[in-house]
C-alpha cells in the first residue's frame, strides 16, 4: 500500500503537512490520508494517481463500456486565420440571404462554460465545401497541410453535442444543432442515426456530476480532450432510463433558450428582456425580468440535481462517492466566468 496526503483545500499547507505527519506518526486517522495499492490506478486510462476516490469509483472503468463505444466524439476544422474565415452571424446577414446561406454556415467553436444550451454566434466561410480556405492554407503553409487540419467534414451538419475543449470553468456539453461545423477547439459528439433521444439522454448524463467525476480522474489540467471523453465510462440506459433523461435534458435547454429571448444578438431574440415583462416603471420591469431569471435558475438547479441522483444510481455510487462528486471538484455554472474561454486560434 503507498500512502498518498491530500492537502490541495489548505492555505497552509507547510503547517498541515506537518501536522498530517505528526498524526500519521501517532496512528492517528485523517481524512486528508489515503492509503492505495499501486495496482489499484490500473482501471483508470493512464493510470493517473486517482488516489482521493475509492475503488468503486475506479472501478467503474472495467465495469462500464466507454464512451466511444456508444457514439462518436471527433474534432473538426481550425481556420489558421480567423479574421479572414470567420464572423459574428449578424455579420452576415444581408437581403441576399441565399447567397449568404451557400457562403456562411454556424460554427462551434467553444465558447464560454455553458451546460445543456449554447447560441452559436459564429459563423464560417465553407463556401464550395471549403474551397477558399483550403486553398488559402495550401498557399500558406504547403500542399496536404489543410488535410490535417480539416478534419471529420463526412460528420459536419448532423445534429450533435459539442463543448469547449479547453477552459478552466468546467466540462460543459451543449446541444448542436443540424446545420453547423465544428472546430478544433469546440469538439463534437454524435450518435448512431442521429436519433434525437438518444442524443438528449446523452446529453443529460454528460452533463451529470457523475460523469464530470469520471473525466476529472483522467486529467491534470482544464483541457477536455476528444480521448479523455471517448474513454470516459457510459453506464447502460433502458427505454424509461433514456426517456426521463431526455425529458431533463430538454426541458433544460428550453429553459435557457427562453432566457436567451431577451439577447439582442442571440438567434433565440424575440423582444428586448424588460418589454417581455409586466411593469408600470422600468424599475419594475427590472425587478420582473430578475425574478423571472431568478425562478428560471431555480428551476434549472433543480433539474440538475434529478439528472446528478439518477446518473449516480446508474454508475452504482455511494453516498461517499456521491458527496466527493459534489464538493468542491465541480463548478456551478452560476459562479463560471462568462469570458472563459481559450478557444482561440
Amino acid at each position: 500500500m503507498t500512502t498518498f496526503l491530500r492537502l490541495l483545500s489548505e492555505s497552509d499547507k507547510a503547517s498541515a503537512l506537518l501536522d498530517l505527519c505528526d498524526r500519521q506518526r501517532s496512528g492517528g486517522d485523517d481524512p486528508r490520508c489515503f492509503e492505495v495499492a499501486p495496482g489499484a490506478f490500473d482501471a483508470i486510462p493512464g493510470q493517473p494517481f486517482a488516489y482521493w476516490v475509492s475503488e468503486a469509483v475506479r472501478e467503474t472503468f472495467r465495469r462500464f463500456s466507454a464512451f466511444g463505444d456508444h457514439a462518436l466524439a471527433t474534432s473538426g476544422t481550425g481556420t489558421l486565420d480567423d479574421f479572414r474565415f470567420l464572423r459574428t452571424w449578424w455579420e452576415t446577414v444581408t437581403q441576399h440571404r441565399l447567397a449568404v446561406s451557400l457562403r456562411w454556415f454556424p460554427y462551434a467553436k467553444g465558447g464560454a462554460f455553458a451546460r445543456m444550451y449554447f447560441d452559436h454566434y459564429l459563423s464560417i466561410n465553407w463556401s464550395n465545401n471549403g474551397a477558399e480556405m483550403k486553398a488559402w492554407i495550401v498557399v500558406r503553409y504547403g500542399g496536404g497541410h489543410w488535410a490535417r487540419n480539416i478534419r471529420s467534414t463526412e460528420h459536419y451538419f448532423r445534429p450533435g453535442l459539442t463543448w469547449p475543449r479547453r477552459t478552466t470553468s468546467g466540462l460543459s456539453l451543449r446541444a448542436m444543432p443540424a446545420g453547423c461545423i465544428f472546430a478544433d477547439k469546440g469538439p463534437a459528439a454524435f450518435v448512431a442515426n442521429d436519433d434525437p433521444e438518444e442524443l438528449l439522454a446523452l446529453l443529460a448524463l454528460t452533463n451529470s456530476r457523475a460523469f464530470f467525476l469520471l473525466v476529472s480522474l483522467q486529467m491534470a489540467f482544464g483541457s477536455y480532450e476528444v480521448g479523455v471523453i471517448q474513454k470516459t465510462p457510459i453506464p447502460p440506459l433502458t427505454t424509461d432510463q433514456q426517456t426521463e433523461l431526455a425529458t431533463l435534458a430538454r426541458r433544460a435547454w428550453s429553459l435557457k433558450r427562453a432566457l436567451d429571448t431577451g439577447n439582442q444578438t442571440s438567434h433565440a431574440f424575440t423582444l428586448p428582456a424588460l418589454l417581455q415583462v409586466e411593469g408600470a416603471t422600468l424599475a419594475e420591469r427590472a425587478a420582473a425580468w430578475n425574478r423571472r431569471v431568478a425562478e428560471t435558475q431555480d428551476e434549472l438547479a433543480d433539474i440538475q440535481r434529478q439528472i446528478d441522483a439518477i446518473c449516480f444510481d446508474l454508475y452504482g455510487f455511494s453516498a461517499e462517492d456521491r458527496a466527493a462528486a459534489l464538493s468542491g471538484e465541480t463548478l456551478a455554472e452560476s459562479s463560471a466566468d462568462d469570458n472563459d474561454n481559450e478557444d482561440k486560434e
